[in-house]
């Protein structure tokens, strides 16, 4: 039965909204947590425990002014990606998770938004760091869900919730290290060296199982390499005492494309239980 000519465009238009919404907000959500890397990397403390710039004042100023228009962008796009939501619950159901994500992290971001300033709080900087990439990673799943047709049906896998939460986990020792580095603190270096293998150990069977999947194979080839890249990176921040800020940006930047990556793979990976529809298309391709 052909449905009426009016309720194609009713299901298009508000999907095609939140995919650019989730789309564009994942992008902002890498400059603001690009931006929140580099003046983390390139402050240190003076005498009197005060935070000094190692950047040009011009470059500092420009880099925060990016990152608050960046953050009120990413606050509209939430804020509207909660009113489709809401006003087309019927034609968007798939959106309804991320999307209660989103609007999350964006409250307890801003919210501690104010304290973030001065690296005066460890817990306020690992927050700042891991609700960031949940803002980040929120903005991309909701973009993945509905870019396919009929909308993906994220993964229930335990092994991937088990990754998330290893890999998160490891996000927050890496920004916990970064922060007290910055006042000679170095020991919570190998913490973060600690989550990174057992982050590995997770996403590394995940890459593993799924290496044979032929519609998943360049994104499982992608992530590989950035999983090797990431190490790489890692391991020589790690080593090296007076490693150049370029170093540590790129190593921290890798975890975010990284973090992306591992949603896709949530979103387009079948569901490996029995009973699923995903499950049985796999079995008989």
């Amino acid at each position: 039965m052909t449905p009426p000519a009016g309720v194609i465009p009713a299901v298009a238009a508000p999907v095609r909204a939140l995919r650019t919404i989730g789309t564009a907000g994942a992008a902002l959500a890498l400059v603001i947590l690009a931006a929140s890397i580099l003046l983390r990397l390139t402050t240190g403390f003076g005498a009197e425990s005060q935070p000094i710039s190692a950047l040009p004042s011009a470059a500092e100023g420009a880099i925060r002014l990016v990152h608050r228009v960046a953050a009120s962008g990413a606050g509209l796009l939430a804020l509207w990606a909660v009113i489709l939501c809401w006003t087309k619950r019927r034609f968007v159901a798939g959106a309804l998770g991320p999307t209660a994500w989103i609007a999350t992290a964006t409250v307890m971001l801003a919210v501690i938004g104010p304290l973030t300033p001065g690296y005066r709080f460890l817990a306020v900087t690992v927050a700042n760091v891991v609700g960031g990439m949940v803002l980040l990673m929120a903005f991309w799943w909701l973009r993945e869900s509905l870019a396919a047709a009929p909308p993906s049906r994220r993964s229930s896998d335990p092994l991937l919730t088990i990754a998330f939460v290893a890999y998160l986990a490891h996000a927050g020792s890496g920004a916990a290290a970064s922060a007290l580095e910055i006042r000679g603190i170095r020991w919570v270096a190998f913490v973060h060296l600690g989550t990174a293998m057992l982050a590995t150990m997770f996403v590394g069977a995940i890459l593993w199982e799924l290496r044979g999947r032929h519609a998943l194979g360049r994104i499982v080839r992608s992530m590989a390499f950035l999983l090797a890249m990431q190490l790489v990176f890692g391991l020589a921040t790690l080593w090296i005492d007076h490693r150049p800020v370029w170093m540590s940006f790129i190593h921290a930047m890798l975890a975010l494309f990284f973090a992306v990556g591992l949603v896709s793979i949530a979103v387009r990976a079948p569901d490996r239980d029995p009973n699923s529809r995903a499950f049985g298309q796999e079995c008989k391709g």
